[in-house]
């Protein structure tokens, strides 16, 4: 009989753990899938709004960046003419701080413009230009006077155009010309 006892106290014994296990299970199976629901769910509402305000506010931005290059070509095309003609006018102030020598030929009649400078070479070979509406003569910056239309120039004499009014100098045969300045051969 005692083994008959043991084996029913084994049986209860087994039973009652068997059972409380499964009601053990039972209470902790709750818990458990509470835990996992507790996590990050991709799909919640507030999640997507704030990744919907954050796509907007990054499209905005993106506009108004664009907005800024567009509105910024056309200046930006500007400028660079604008420094293209300051080179340029640059480039003729630098080129008219320099003497330039040229051959004059025979018959032709240089213009100066506005202060102008120019030195006759050879002796005697040019004679002073000046138009009727020009308001004064040649200035010979050597001898001091005003070369009147026609009067002969000697050789390495500085000479000056005042104004922009047609005064100059004319080739009587081919002459070599040092020129600083604007002109314009006639």
């Amino acid at each position: 009989m005692k083994v008959l006892m043991n084996k029913i106290k084994k049986k209860h014994v087994i039973t009652a753990l068997a059972f409380i296990f499964g009601f053990a299970l039972l209470q902790l199976a709750p818990t458990v899938k509470a835990q996992a629901d507790t996590g990050l769910n991709l799909y919640d509402t507030t999640y997507i709004n704030e990744l919907e305000v954050e796509l907007k506010g990054l499209i905005q931005s993106s506009n108004e960046e664009l907005k800024k290059q567009i509105v910024a070509m056309p200046v930006q095309a500007d400028l660079e003419k604008k420094l293209s003609d300051t080179q340029k006018e640059l480039d003729d102030f630098k080129a008219s701080m320099v003497f330039t020598i040229i051959k004059l030929p025979k018959g032709k009649t240089l213009i100066g413009g506005e202060s102008t400078e120019i030195i006759a070479r050879n002796k005697d070979r040019v004679v002073a230009y000046v138009e009727k509406t020009a308001t004064g003569g040649v200035s010979n910056l050597i001898s001091g006077k005003d070369l009147a239309n026609g009067t002969i120039i000697p050789a390495n004499q500085l000479l000056l155009i005042p104004k922009a009014d047609g005064r100059g100098i004319t080739a009587k045969t081919d002459a070599d010309i040092m020129i600083k300045g604007s002109y314009t051969i006639k």
